[in-house]
């Protein structure tokens, strides 16, 4: 049965590009200059440093993960290659992290950031926590999941044409308000872009920032998945993983200058003022009133369009355990739709966890977590799944250099330099949230080994 329920090599070149970028940039871009502008207390160019800095830190690990792409393929890309350096069980936990934590938490997320810049269109004074955006969000979650199901080949052909939807904006805002913080001065528009003194920013201020850019670089990971589905993907994906990263890293650089320098001070630097009003500000400074309202369009679009790919991928979890005979009921999760060659019962499953995630959300913005002394704690649910995966990076670098040390087909730089430096970039961008909330970080560790026990029953070949 398993050998039967294969997914079809269909995606070319320019369509695995577009997939990656698609998995790349979506709402956090929009959601993110705020927060990072805030970390570094209005530094423009130390908010300038904390995305290149968390761009190269991941970069590492794209790199060797392009390389890892050279070698390993099979099904859904991350578990080929834990399994292939360090083992099996290895393997199934990466998995498991993957369908239950990163991409259904995911889902979850993007719809729910959404749903406020939908509220923010509306007129809505509160985006974050109202039945409005609820409502919205669980309306974008079933109505993505319905499309993916029925119409298993428009969610692709709709990543083109979303991807090209979501970075106009960024190159309009990258581009225009990069010239007027470089020779407007002192207007309205670049009062914002004025640097205070370095000193004022501290560390734990800026690794905040750094790592808060890693939910706006979050998506490549899950693009991974589709290496089986590439054509000739063990010469084409490896490229266009890296081109599509990089191009990427650069249009946030510049949106991040040009938003920063078109935004109102006060609302950028107000943490009581949402991300979605900051930006759609800034949009109206440059653009005027009107134009904010066509970016807002834009920009949920481009959460459309990430929601999208992201049920895809979201997908293929359970069915790329259940293709190795473990997870929960595999022979089920495993068969793919004659008609429509979904893997059915995987996305219906992840669906149902990614509303178990919503609640989460709900309950962060309405009080429900507490600390062991009764200090509230806010459950930052990007934060919790982008830590665990950097973790989980380590051991593959790790293993890759274990396996791979005298193997004369993979150059010396790829075999030792390489994974050394990704394991540095994996352990920085972990530093960076422990500099930042060591509390936190205790928090997610325990979550994250209470869910693998979870799995622990579903890792038996079966």
């Amino acid at each position: 049965m398993f050998e039967k329920n294969i997914l079809k090599r269909q995606h070319k070149f320019f369509a695995t590009i577009c997939i990656v970028i698609g998995f790349i940039v979506g709402t956090g871009i929009f959601w993110q200059p705020p927060t990072v502008y805030r970390y570094v207390d209005g530094n423009m160019w130390m908010g300038v440093l904390a995305w290149i800095v968390g761009g190269v830190a991941i970069s590492t690990c794209v790199y060797m993960f392009s390389v890892m792409a050279r070698k390993y393929e099979q099904v859904h890309g991350m578990v080929d290659y834990a399994e292939a350096v360090v083992g099996k069980k290895f393997g199934y936990l990466c998995g498991w992290f993957f369908t239950i934590m990163y991409q259904t938490a995911g889902y979850a997320i993007i719809a729910w950031i959404t749903a406020s810049f939908t509220a923010t269109l509306a007129g809505h004074t509160v985006t974050r926590n109202t039945p409005f955006v609820f409502f919205m969000t669980a309306f974008y979650m079933v109505i993505t999941f319905v499309v993916n199901y029925l119409a298993p080949k428009l969610p692709i052909r709709f990543n083109s044409t979303t991807t090209v939807l979501r970075i106009v904006p960024l190159l309009l805002m990258g581009t225009v308000g990069v010239i007027i913080a470089r020779f407007v001065g002192d207007s309205v528009y670049s009062q914002v872009a004025t640097p205070v003194a370095a000193a004022n920013v501290t560390r734990a201020g800026f690794m905040g920032a750094v790592f808060a850019t890693a939910f706006a670089y979050n998506g490549w990971q899950a693009a991974v998945a589709f290496n089986s589905e590439v054509n000739d993907s063990k010469r084409k994906f490896p490229v266009a993983l890296l081109a599509g990263f990089f191009l990427v890293m650069v249009i946030y650089v510049l949106y991040f200058i040009g938003v920063v320098s078109a935004a109102d001070p006060g609302a950028i630097m107000n943490p009581e003022i949402t991300g979605q009003a900051a930006t759609r500000a800034a949009f109206a400074n440059l653009f005027g009133e009107n134009a904010s309202y066509v970016v807002m369009v834009f920009v949920i679009m481009s959460g459309l369009g990430i929601l999208n790919m992201c049920c895809l991928g979201m997908s293929r979890g359970l069915y790329s355990l259940a293709r190795r005979g473990r997870g929960p009921i595999p022979n089920r999760m495993v068969q793919l739709d004659p008609q429509t060659g979904v893997p059915v019962c995987s996305m219906v499953t992840c669906v149902g966890v990614s509303f178990l995630w919503l609640m989460v959300i709900y309950g962060t913005y309405n009080d429900w977590y507490s600390l062991p002394g009764g200090e509230p704690f806010q459950f930052i649910l990007f934060d919790f799944y982008n830590m665990i995966f950097f973790i989980l990076q380590i051991p593959i670098f790790i293993g890759f250099m274990a396996r791979n040390c005298r193997d004369k087909n993979i150059n010396w730089f790829n075999r030792f330099i390489a994974p050394l430096i990704a394991i540095g970039g994996a352990g920085f961008m972990t530093f960076a949230l422990v500099q930042r909330s060591w509390q936190h970080a205790v928090v997610y560790l325990i979550i994250f080994a209470i869910l693998a026990l979870g799995g622990l029953p579903f890792a038996r070949k079966r």
